[in-house]
C-alpha cells in the first residue's frame, strides 16, 4: 500500500520538484522504523494528503529504546490500534516551524493529545524528546527530527482504579484495627481481578497470582494474611508486563501520587525555626500532592517549604527533573539534597508558575544553584548525589499560596 503511494506521489514529484512528508521519511535512512510504522497503522494515506501537518518524528534510535517485543506487538495486526494512537500523538494539525515554537506551548496532536514545548538553554524539548533536527520542509508539512518515541498520556485501566480503592479502603480498615477486615476487602478485589483479568496480566503470570491467593488464603493470621494480599496488589500495579516500561520512556519516576498515603513521605519545614510565622498544609487528592498555606514577613521569617527523602540512585542515568505542576502565578523554588542536614546542602532552581494552569519545567541538574540557609555558595551537585527534593515558598512576599504536584521525574537532556 505504501509502496503504491509513494509511486503516485513521486510522479508528482518530479513535477514540483517538492516531496511531501512521507516521501521524505521514505528516502531518510533516519527513519526507516518510523515509515514501517506508518505502513502498519494504515496512515499512509493521511499523511500524504494536503495537510498540512507537523510531525515529530522519532528516528530509528528513538525507536531503538523501546523493548524489542513490544515493538514487534506494536508493527504487528494485535497491537496497530495502540501504534496508530501513538503515531498520531506526535502529528500537529498545521505548519508549527521551529520559530513558532515558544516555550511551555501546548499543542494539540491529532490524537487529540497534548505535546508541551519547553526550551532549555536554546534546547527544545517536545514532552521529553529532544529536537535534534528541526524545520525539514515537504510539500504538505514539516518534519522535526526528535530522540525519543513520546507515549500519549496512558488511558485509565479500570482494575487499576479499583486496586488503588482497594488500597485506600483497606490501610484505613488496618489501622483501626481491624485486619481481618482489610484482609477481605484486598481478598475481594484480587477475586476480581482474576475473574476480570486486566491488560496487564498475562497467562502465565494470571496462573501465578491464582497460586499466590490460594497461598495467602491459608494464612490465619490476620495481620498477615491483608499483608501477603496487599504484597500482590503492589505486584500487580508494579508489574513489568506494562508494555513500555520507563526506560523506554528514557525517564524514571520517583514521585507520582495515585493514593492518599504517598503524601506521607513529605515533611514540611517552616520558618518557625527562625521564628516565622509562616504556615504549610499537605494533602493528596486526585493523583497530585498539594502545598497551601501563607507566607509572613513578621519576625524576619518569609518561607514555607516541603521536602522528601528518595532513592541514592534514583537519578544515576539522568541529568535533568522534570516537574508538572499547576500553580498560583508566583515564583517558586525547587530544590535538591545532597544530605540530610537542614539547609546546608542544598540546590536550588526557581521556576515561575501560571496561575492555575498545569506546566512542566525542566531543571538541568548542572544549572541548580547551591543554597545555605539561603545564602548563595560555590559548587554543584551530581545527579547520583541527590537523595532528597524539596519545593520552596520564598519570594519574599506574604500572602496565600499554592502549588499542586502532578508528578517529578528524572530525565535525560544529553
Amino acid at each position: 500500500m505504501l509502496c503504491q503511494i509513494l509511486l503516485t506521489s513521486l510522479c508528482l514529484t518530479s513535477a514540483n520538484a517538492q516531496p511531501n512528508v512521507v516521501e521524505i521519511a521514505a528516502n531518510s535512512q533516519e527513519f526507516t522504523t518510523l515509515v514501517a510504522a506508518v505502513t502498519a497503522a494504515d496512515l499512509a494515506t493521511t499523511l500524504t494528503s494536503e495537510g498540512p501537518f507537523t510531525i515529530f518524528a522519532p528516528s530509528n534510535s528513538a525507536f531503538g529504546r523501546i523493548d524489542g517485543n513490544v515493538l514487534n506487538t506494536l508493527l504487528n495486526e494485535p497491537g496497530t490500534p495502540a501504534l496508530k494512537q501513538i503515531l498520531l500523538h506526535h502529528v500537529v494539525l498545521g505548519n508549527v516551524t521551529a520559530d513558532q515554537l515558544q516555550d511551555q506551548d501546548v499543542l494539540t496532536t491529532a490524537a487529540g493529545t497534548t505535546l508541551t514545548v519547553t526550551i532549555v538553554n536554546d534546547r527544545v524539548l517536545i514532552d521529553d524528546a529532544a529536537v535534534t533536527q528541526a524545520n525539514i520542509i515537504g510539500s504538505n508539512g514539516v518534519i522535526h527530527k526528535i530522540d525519543r518515541v513520546i507515549l500519549p498520556p496512558p488511558q485509565e485501566d479500570p482494575i487499576e482504579t479499583l486496586l488503588y480503592l482497594t488500597i485506600e479502603r483497606g490501610v484505613d480498615l488496618y489501622n483501626n484495627g481491624m485486619e481481618g477486615a482489610c484482609a477481605d476487602v484486598y481478598a475481594t478485589a484480587l477475586d476480581a481481578v482474576l475473574l476480570l483479568g486486566t491488560s496487564n496480566i498475562g497467562t502465565e503470570m494470571k496462573s501465578d497470582l491464582s497460586a499466590r491467593v490460594l497461598q495467602a488464603a491459608m494464612v490465619t493470621d490476620h495481620s498477615s494474611r491483608a499483608w501477603a494480599y496487599r504484597r500482590i496488589i503492589d505486584l500487580i500495579l508494579t508489574s513489568s508486563m506494562k508494555g513500555i516500561s520507563a526506560s523506554s520512556r528514557g525517564e524514571n519516576t520517583i514521585f507520582e501520587f495515585d493514593n492518599s498515603n504517598e503524601g506521607r513521605d513529605w515533611q514540611i519545614v517552616l520558618d518557625g525555626v527562625m521564628g516565622g510565622l509562616s504556615t504549610g498544609n499537605i494533602s493528596v487528592e486526585n493523583g497530585s500532592l498539594f502545598f497551601t498555606g501563607e507566607t509572613s514577613l513578621k519576625n524576619n521569617g518569609g518561607f514555607s517549604s516541603i521536602r522528601a527523602s528518595m532513592d541514592s540512585n534514583d537519578m544515576d542515568a539522568f541529568d535533568a527533573i522534570q516537574l508538572r505542576v499547576r500553580g498560583d502565578g508566583r515564583t517558586w523554588i525547587f530544590g535538591t539534597r545532597g544530605s540530610n542536614s537542614m539547609g546546608a546542602n542544598s540546590y536550588w532552581a526557581k521556576f515561575e508558575t501560571k496561575k492555575n494552569e498545569w506546566i512542566k519545567v525542566t531543571i538541568p541538574i548542572n544549572e541548580m544553584e547551591r543554597h545555605s540557609f539561603g545564602n548563595r555558595l560555590a559548587g554543584s551537585i551530581n545527579p547520583d548525589e541527590i537523595i532528597g527534593v524539596e519545593f520552596y515558598m520564598y519570594d519574599k512576599k506574604a500572602g496565600p499560596f499554592k502549588l499542586e504536584v502532578d508528578s517529578i521525574k528524572g530525565i535525560s537532556l544529553s
